[in-house]
């Protein structure tokens, strides 16, 4: 037997899975009020690596506390405020790294040295003289300009993965809303029986078809449109 496609309303099934792939992201959005963990999915990692990039200070008798420079907590603080506020991705690397160049010091130099794999006498020489207003020379703005790139790089490669991670566990988090919303649905149409039918089955599938269609639920709708469309013209001349 040949599947006839016109007589199903292909286009109608795929908005219809998409609408409610676009309504379990909703449900996980407007959830983050009563759940903020959900906003913070993600950070765990990214203030990690700003933390390796943003090392703890020492001076003469005053353990661990900053020298004219940014202090650790608050770089981690505000690091936290953008990424639960859910600013562009480039503009938080661009704060994240202003803020670690701003934490430079002296002290802390050669631990930020080892951790972006330059060479920890130029990288405090750079430091101090930074913090003096004194002329680089050549061979220090080559080290500075090396750490630049690597402490870019270091901070793409966080907020990628970091980004990753809370996109995949939102997609997840809709995927499960959606098959419930599914099952729901099914239950209030066909009551108890709905438990011990195959529409159960049916149910579960449409609730995981519908986050990652929802996206592009209108696009491939109207291309199924123009496909059964052109299939129905070709079957009327034939």
């Amino acid at each position: 037997m040949i599947f006839d496609p016109t007589g199903v309303d292909l286009s109608k099934d795929v908005t219809a899975i998409g609408a409610l792939g676009l309504a379990a992201f909703g449900f996980v959005d407007a959830s983050k009020a009563a759940f903020p963990w959900i906003n913070r999915i993600g950070l765990k990692r990214l203030q990690a690596t700003v933390a390796a990039l943003a090392p703890d200070q020492s001076g003469p008798g005053v353990p661990n506390k900053p020298i004219n420079a940014l202090p650790r907590k608050n770089i981690l603080e505000t690091v936290a405020a953008n990424w639960v506020n859910g600013n562009d991705l480039a503009s938080q690397k661009a704060i994240a790294k202003s803020l670690i160049k701003l934490h430079l010091s002296a002290d802390n130099a050669a631990t930020l040295a080892a951790n972006t794999n330059v060479d920890p006498d130029v990288l405090v020489s750079v430091a101090a003289k930074t913090a003096q207003g004194a002329s680089l020379t050549q061979a220090e703005s080559d080290v500075l300009a090396r750490f630049d790139l690597i402490l870019t790089a270091m901070l793409d490669e966080a907020y990628q993965l970091s980004d990753q991670i809370y996109r995949n566990t939102t997609r997840g988090l809709a995927a499960l809303t959606a098959v419930l919303l599914a099952m729901a649905a099914g239950w209030n149409i066909d009551g108890n029986a709905f438990w011990s039918s195959k529409d159960l089955g049916l149910a579960v599938l449409i609730g995981l078809l519908a986050t990652p269609l929802a996206p592009i639920a209108k696009d491939l709708s109207s291309a199924l449109a123009t496909a059964v469309n052109t299939m129905q013209v070709v079957k009327k001349q034939g």
